[in-house]
């Protein structure tokens, strides 16, 4: 983008910010904006596109660009610690008191490469899944959309697993108890753009790109690591923060030892 554009995409911005144009509204059309800054509709265009990008803006064909809503506020911050209640373990403290938006889903899918692999099964291979759409009350869409992948092979020797009330603590409680052993979590967070589904789901536009937070649960069996689940959390990133303690590794220890000393 140039700096033209640039300029454009700057004042356009500061320009929904101080409330000149409203959630829902269209912009004035790419001429209006074009004389509006002395520059070429291409420019609008590319300016237009940035601010979308930015998750300012909804593009739709043939229709004008529309002021989103946007947050006023990170909804969920996320740390490095897994919690406890009466109900079973949890990850984010923000969303505690979160419930499910629409009935939960079980099935069975072919996981994504990336899971499979986690989780050990042939690219082909069929995963069962939960699936629950979260939100604080009273919401219209999900904040969080959230799938549990599981072997077939578990859920064959663990029926708890597949029941549409697994029990007390739900899936993680289940395995513990099977197999004697606490499950250790490990995640991994990235970013892309959000699929039609993804869209539906959280009432986000295809221009906001959401945070995938995957976590694989592992325990011991017969003295053998094995995942048992992977669960993949998905939200609008405008909507979603990591925070979390930095360790010092022994190669940044303080008091440093000096050159030369011993």
């Amino acid at each position: 983008m140039n700096g033209e554009a640039h300029r454009v995409a700057d004042g356009v911005r500061r320009a929904i910010e101080a409330g000149e144009y409203e959630p829902g509204a269209a912009l004035p059309s790419g001429e209006s904006l074009a004389e509006q800054y002395g520059v070429h509709r291409g420019t609008v265009y590319k300016a237009i596109k940035q601010l979308a990008a930015e998750g300012y803006l909804t593009i739709t064909r043939r229709h004008p660009p529309v002021v989103r809503e946007r947050p006023t506020h990170v909804t969920v911050v996320r740390d490095r610690n897994v919690y406890r209640d009466e109900i079973g373990y949890y990850f984010d403290q923000n969303a505690k008191d979160w419930a499910a938006v629409k009935k939960p889903t079980r099935g069975a899918t072919v996981p994504p490469p990336h899971v499979s692999e986690l989780l050990g099964l042939a690219p082909d291979e069929m995963a069962f899944t939960r699936e629950r759409l979260m939100g604080p009350p009273g919401a219209q869409y999900a904040h969080q959309l959230a799938t549990s992948y599981l072997p077939m092979r578990l859920v064959g020797e663990i029926a708890e697993l597949g029941a549409e009330r697994p029990g007390p603590g739900g899936i993680y409680d289940v395995l513990e108890r099977r197999f004697n052993a606490p499950l250790r979590w490990r995640e991994t967070i990235s970013a892309r753009r959000p699929d039609r589904a993804e869209q539906t789901a959280l009432g986000i536009s295809p221009e906001v790109p959401v945070l995938v937070v995957t976590r694989s649960s592992t325990i011991n069996h017969n003295g053998r690591d094995i995942v048992a689940e992977v669960n993949e959390t998905r939200m609008a990133a405008e909507q979603f923060a990591v925070s979390y303690a930095v360790q010092r590794d022994a190669s940044a220890a303080w008091p440093r030892q000096e050159e030369g000393e011993t």
